[in-house]
């Protein structure tokens, strides 16, 4: 329904405006001086300006440039009726933004999550370690967002309504993206221990002359991309080393010619080479 505005007759000659007609109709806001029409859209608010005086309020469109044209003496009490049409009118543009922003938000936050668990499932499913440069990967990816905007605009009137169960959906997706995943990708890796000392038992009691240590099992089936295994002299530090080496080529993580098994003299070397030779040969 459209709404019209025009200046008091004491208004116009106080402030020796021109006669005058404004006129609303849903986002045109239309304004007839001396026979003319100036037309600007409401949701194009730096075209227009409604600036409240001391007794009067005064209209101005296309506010410093050269087609300015001004007009005075509406009461203020009609300029707040003015304003709040106008606001009333805004709200529908400022929801479109609002829930703009928030689905190429959500879009950008449930890629980047998306990505990520297709990390972690495909390693569960290739029974792999969720490796440190993989959780770094991971994290790099992870778009920035500014949550505490997301949440401001999702309190706004009007957005969460015109959202519905989406509202709850960017809710989740932000709680995901603001989670700390790196106890969840430690317990990820601690399952796939569990689960490799499992299956894996068969290779890992027959590798050696004598079945592996649970720290030893465990050390072998730990298959990040860098890992150090401290242990005194005699506590089965070689007998660690071929275990991985047989694990490896069994899980058909690594080809057999693309491992190298160093020792730190050649006495050592001997050994290790006549030890992984015989463990090869009980597989």
């Amino acid at each position: 329904m459209a709404k019209e505005w025009t200046p008091s007759w004491l208004g116009q000659h106080l402030t020796g405006s021109p006669d005058w007609r404004l006129r609303l109709d849903g986002l045109e806001l239309a304004l007839k001086v001396a026979g003319h029409t100036h037309r600007v859209s409401v949701e194009e608010e730096s075209t227009y300006r409604v600036q409240s005086g001391a007794l009067w309020t005064d209209i101005t469109f296309h506010p410093g440039q050269d087609r300015e044209m001004k007009v005075d003496g509406l009461p203020n009490a009609q300029g707040t009726t003015l304003a709040q049409a106008l606001n009333v009118a805004l709200l529908e543009k400022r929801v479109r933004e609002d829930l703009s922003l928030l689905q190429t938000e959500h879009q950008t936050i449930d890629r980047w999550l998306e990505y990520k668990n297709s990390q972690e499932q495909a390693c569960d499913l290739e029974r792999r370690w969720f490796t440190h440069e993989q959780q770094a990967a991971v994290m790099a990816a992870r778009p920035s967002v500014d949550a505490r905007a997301i949440r401001t605009r999702l309190k706004k009137p009007g957005v969460a309504e015109r959202l519905g169960p989406k509202a709850s959906a960017i809710e989740r997706s932000l709680a995901a993206w603001e989670t700390d995943h790196r106890p969840a990708w430690a317990t990820l890796n601690a399952l796939h221990s569990e689960r490799e000392l499992k299956d894996c038992k068969h290779l890992l009691d027959r590798v050696e002359s004598k079945p592996l240590t649970e720290e030893q099992a465990r050390a072998v089936v730990c298959f990040d991309n860098r890992v150090q295994v401290v242990a005194p002299a005699g506590s089965g530090k070689t007998s660690t080393m071929v275990a991985k080496a047989a694990y490896a080529i069994h899980r058909g993580f690594v080809a057999p010619e693309r491992i190298v098994l160093l020792a730190f003299n050649k006495q050592a070397a001997d050994e290790l080479k006549e030890r992984a030779a015989k463990a090869f040969e009980r597989l």
